[in-house]
């Protein structure tokens, strides 16, 4: 079987930190503390894929999924579109192929919200599913191994995990994500 791609098309690693002095990630959404010292690097989706609903009234650099941020909410005043490796990229716009991408994304979330022990971390999403297990996300991460690759480990919150929907993947991959999940979790439970 060739292992599916459930990465968000960019490393990780490569990610600069989000700075943290000015917000705290509560619930999957930011609380901005403020006050902030312009262009605020604000994110959308955020880093662990949930779409932002409000942002500081400042000027913003913003670090964004291009395939999906034509479609969500930006702050009032943007001076500039990063990747999440923080590389200039033009204003996203609205898409067919964002669309289609969050739709499935709402799919493989109810699916992967099935799994006994699992919980999605909160909606709206947009093209990542994150949500947390019974197991440690590094445990997850292994046990799906070599059938999924690319799942991200959610910084501060154990058991947590993100995968992304890409434009490769068909319906069937989506099951199949979803049923690769379940075995892995699944297998440790004793019931």
């Amino acid at each position: 079987m060739t292992p599916i791609d459930v990465s968000e098309e960019i490393e990780a690693t490569l990610w600069p930190p989000l700075p943290t002095g000015d917000r705290l990630v509560v619930g999957g959404r930011t609380v901005w503390l403020g006050p902030f010292d312009p262009p605020l690097l604000v994110a959308q989706p955020n880093r662990w894929g949930l779409v932002e609903d409000s942002f500081p009234r400042v000027a913003c650099r913003v670090e964004a999924d291009p395939v999906v941020a034509g479609l969500l909410p930006s702050p009032a005043e943007v001076v500039a579109w990063v990747d999440r490796a923080h590389r200039p990229i033009p204003p996203p716009v609205a898409n067919s192929e964002g669309q289609r991408l969050i739709a499935a994304a709402g799919r493989l979330g109810k699916m992967i919200d099935l799994i006994k022990g699992v919980r999605l971390i909160a909606h709206p999403q947009g093209r990542t599913v994150a949500f947390t297990t019974p197991l440690e996300a590094a445990d997850l991460i292994t046990r799906c191994g070599p059938e999924l690759t690319g799942m991200r480990r959610l910084d501060g919150l154990a058991g947590g995990v993100a995968v992304v929907v890409r434009p490769d993947h068909s319906a069937r991959d989506l099951e199949t994500i979803a049923a690769v999940i379940r075995r892995a979790i699944e297998s440790d439970d004793p019931a």
